[in-house]
């Protein structure tokens, strides 16, 4: 090869090792530098030509030297060295290195040492946010006061939070082993299902579900169900991250609002309110049907409540609705107005025959005494009935009720016995 060619060989290998982003350079036995690129000028702030022949120890000083030095002399003993520091630059920056000291052996002696320090900076710093990001999401997920968990999109637990563990009462070794499905009550599995379909499937972006889980122990519990799936989020794979609440004790109250709803809160019958709903309902699912409505008062109940107390007046209202209870047989109901007055729906027979026995039988059932505080008292009942094919409940009541205003005033002439002709069966149509 011609000294020209020599030249320009040397020339473009100058070129190359300069373009290189990292810090190359080669040192001779004495430690003074023989070759540095270009890239030791952002980091030294001095050229390849100002560095070369200087001393290692010239250019490692301060606390770059205690860090680097130590691996420094550990290659010139022969030992390859790859490592990385922390370190800072000329500027005051710090910057986090690769670096390889890999000892020049020739037979057995070490004649240099091959110097590459790569800036890892941006790496380090991008592993590190990533580091603090999954350390955010683990303390997040650990301290949440609500179940969380992380599953494959088969439905394969990749982490569940402790919350979660004593939510539905598993042990963490059985952790690793839990499915997407299992605890949910049979009763809402489908419901399960069809969350999990619609969020894999792209139909809903997100569900939110309440749900009756059966712990480890058997114990049932409402659990409030939010989940959404995460695309490429666990190594570029889909995952689907659920949020899970106990609501059990709101479930309990909602049961409680909605029975007070429908209930009178005296006696545990059902209220005029659930009366209006059950004959509608019974409308809509029976149109046509015959519908009869009793209408009870119990007769000078306004005395007990004069004579011996409010407390006894409940106690009786409540015995009085015990006893028409027991006399009415389902699918006819009982229900409390208010004050003293009962009404008893029938749906079942509503022949004028049998709903006249139903009211004598009813009147009988609540007429008679009942114990107060003090002693006690005897009332008697007044009882009217109605019957329509087409008329709502107000309609069946205010008919009922104006039937039973008429045996009221045949009870306060004397007239105790009511023959089946004097009974009358309005028709509210």
């Amino acid at each position: 090869m011609s000294d020209a060619g020599a030249l320009g060989d040397e020339h473009r290998l100058r070129r190359l090792i300069d373009k290189l982003p990292a810090m190359v350079g080669y040192w001779d036995g004495d430690l003074r530098n023989v070759v540095a690129n270009d890239a030791h000028r952002q980091f030294f702030g001095l050229t390849p030509a100002e560095i070369r022949g200087m001393h290692i120890t010239d250019l490692l000083v301060g606390d770059l030297g205690e860090a680097s030095l130590p691996y420094v002399y550990a290659a010139m003993a022969g030992e390859d060295q790859i490592f990385e520091k922390t370190l800072t630059d000329h500027n005051g920056i710090t910057r986090h290195v690769q670096a390889s000291y890999l000892p020049d052996l020739v037979d057995g002696q070490v004649r240099g040492l091959y110097v590459q320090v790569a800036d890892v900076t941006a790496r380090v710093e991008a592993e590190r946010s990533r580091d603090d990001a999954q350390r955010l999401f683990e303390i997040s997920m650990d301290n949440a006061p609500f179940g969380k968990a992380v599953f494959t999109t088969d439905g394969r637990a990749l982490y569940i939070n402790s919350a979660l563990r004593e939510l539905l009462g598993i042990q963490p070794h059985d952790a690793a082993a839990l499915h997407y499905y299992d605890g949910v009550h049979p009763d809402d599995f489908a419901v399960a299902e069809q969350d999990w379909r619609e969020l894999l499937s792209g139909a809903a972006d997100q569900i939110a579900t309440e749900v009756r889980y059966v712990r480890s122990d058997g114990a049932i519990i409402w659990v409030h169900r939010a989940a959404v799936l995460a695309p490429g989020a666990h190594g570029g794979a889909d995952v689907v991250i659920a949020q899970l609440q106990d609501v059990t004790a709101r479930k309990g109250i909602e049961v409680e609002l909605a029975h007070r709803a429908v209930t009178d809160p005296l006696t545990g019958l059902q209220n005029r309110h659930s009366l209006v709903a059950r004959i509608a309902e019974h409308r809509t699912a029976h149109p046509g049907d015959w519908v009869a409505v009793l209408f009870i008062d119990l007769d000078g109940f306004k005395t007990v409540n004069d004579s011996h107390g409010h407390a006894a007046g409940d106690a009786v209202l409540e015995a009085a609705a015990r006893r028409l209870a027991e006399a009415v047989v389902s699918p006819n109901a009982v229900y409390r107005l208010g004050g003293d007055e009962f009404v008893v729906v029938v749906v079942d027979d509503v022949s004028a025959p049998v709903v006249e026995q139903l009211a004598q039988d009813v009147g009988a059932a609540v007429s008679g005494t009942y114990p107060v505080e003090d002693g006690e008292v005897t009332l008697a009942a007044s009882v009217g009935w109605a019957s329509s094919r087409t008329a709502d409940a107000a309609e069946l009541i205010r008919d009922a009720d104006v039937d039973m205003y008429r045996h009221k005033a045949r009870h306060r002439q004397g007239d105790q016995r009511l023959s089946s002709t004097e009974i009358v069966a309005r028709d509210g149509e």
